[in-house]
């Protein structure tokens, strides 16, 4: 019985329709189909690179890698620094240099994402205005307040 279900599974995911081409589909972004203008790879014998690329969209990346060799083999590590430029909506350029090593990934010019990232919503607000916040409160008379007098 359990071999009939799964047949009949298996029959009905045969026979739904599918689409004959994939650029029937919608378009991901407009960028999507951009072309790579020139792509230059370099490697050179003591294990470092070069790379560059650029797309007709106007992202350009360059990279340089260097290897170190470790102790034993397998072992050791990569420095690589580079600069990405990317466009962004407004027309200006967003430009980062970065280096990634032993000591992790950095960007050399954080205060360039501030043109690209969000900026978070605050996390102090301002307190509410409460009326007759910060006005003295009276002192009671005391010929109203029957404990004042009493001790």
């Amino acid at each position: 019985m359990k071999l009939l279900i799964v047949l009949l599974a298996v029959a009905a995911c045969r026979a739904a329709p599918r689409p004959e081409k994939l650029d029937e589909l919608e378009a991901r972004h407009p960028d999507f189909d951009a072309q790579i203008l020139e792509q230059i790879n370099q490697h050179t014998e003591d294990g470092g690179y070069s790379q560059l690329f650029r797309t007709e969209n106007g992202i350009v990346q360059e990279e340089q890698g260097q290897s170190y060799p470790g102790a034993e083999p397998g072992t050791g590590s990569y420095v690589k620094q580079g600069v990405i430029e990317y466009p962004l909506d407004d027309g200006s350029i967003l430009v980062l240099n970065y280096v990634a090593d032993e000591n992790g990934y950095s960007v050399l010019n954080p205060e360039a994402l501030s043109q690209a990232l969000p900026t978070p919503p605050p996390t102090q607000y301002p307190p509410p205005q409460v009326p007759g916040a910060g006005v003295p409160v009276p002192q009671p008379l005391p010929e109203y307040n029957p404990f004042l007098g009493q001790q």
